[in-house]
């Protein structure tokens, strides 16, 4: 693991704000509200987007990074960050994260509250800066994990209104409703060159090991920033080795036997499906089967807590 390159040396004196007037629960008024008084407390000035649903952010932060903005806070849901997050990869601009949408996974991996004032308190007050990799998925980045099976399923078939109305508990209501339908699929996989051809419920590529809610994780010693993926494949026939898959998800409990296999990615993953299969990245459904994930280490500085904070 990167030791953190510490926080910014000083106030940035120009950001760029993204919101997402439909992420999660919270008022758009209320949020900009709340923007408006910490910068202006702080000195620092911002230009305020309103994510409209058919936004262009690579041309977006693009102009903003031209006419000297320092900082990127987005305040949005996991697939708001990532879009957002994209354009930045490589640039050494932070990125500055507003849990609030719906799951707000990778907030939760990264310590930040979940409280917004207290988020947006990290930009202006003691902080630090962790450098994330991210995954190349061509026409865009993802930060969380790329997904095939039951995790797609789950978020194509999770409906915006049941998602503001139960929260996170809305996606455990429609994994409960697959289960019983779901079948182990064969899938193609190049992993760094080698070849496989697992039988897999779930074919994972992880960047972050938090799952949504807590204290669910897709494996032990994921993280974000130590320059490796993990190719995670739940394996098995039967609907009693899907049990013991998702006792495994809830418990960090290993096993022995093949159910569960994880695999470095150091350079690339491809996965193929015939018939194709939904693919989702950090909670957005993005395109179905063939997916190929490049890793991009050590691509994006993001503002997180202090050590202790």
């Amino acid at each position: 693991m990167t030791a953190p390159p510490g926080p910014l040396p000083s106030l940035p004196r120009r950001v760029l704000v993204v919101l997402n007037p439909m992420g999660g629960t919270s008022e758009p008024a209320t949020l900009g509200t709340l923007i408006e008084k910490q910068f202006a407390a702080a000195g620092v000035a911002y230009q305020l987007y309103e994510t409209t649903g058919d936004d262009d952010f690579p041309a977006l932060v693009g102009e903003a990074l031209a006419a000297g903005c320092e900082l990127v806070v987005v305040a949005g849901g996991d697939g708001t960050v990532s879009l957002v997050a994209g354009p930045l990869v490589g640039t050494g601009v932070p990125l500055a994260i507003l849990p609030v949408g719906t799951a707000n996974v990778l907030a939760r991996e990264l310590g930040i509250p979940a409280d917004p004032e207290a988020a947006l308190a990290l930009v202006t007050g003691p902080h630090q800066l962790r450098t994330l990799d991210a995954m190349d998925l061509g026409d865009r980045y993802a930060l969380l994990q790329v997904g095939v099976g039951l995790d797609a399923l789950m978020i194509r078939d999770t409906e915006r209104e049941a998602k503001r109305r139960f929260g996170r508990q809305a996606y455990l209501l429609t994994l409960l409703a697959k289960l019983g339908s779901h079948r182990a699929q064969r899938f193609s996989l190049v992993v760094d060159g080698q070849r496989l051809r697992p039988l897999a419920w779930q074919v994972l590529v992880a960047n972050a090991g938090t799952l949504g809610m807590r204290p669910l994780r897709w494996g032990p010693n994921i993280r974000p920033d130590d320059g490796t993926l993990d190719l995670c494949l739940f394996a098995g026939r039967t609907l009693a080795n899907l049990g013991r898959l998702i006792r495994f998800i809830v418990v960090q409990r290993q096993f022995s036997g093949t159910l569960v296999r994880y695999l470095p990615v150091r350079e690339s993953v491809t996965i193929a499906t015939e018939p194709p299969l939904p693919v989702q990245a950090d909670g957005e459904i993005i395109g179905v089967t063939p997916v190929q994930v490049r890793l991009h280490a050590q691509a994006l500085p993001v503002i997180v807590p202090p050590p202790g904070g």
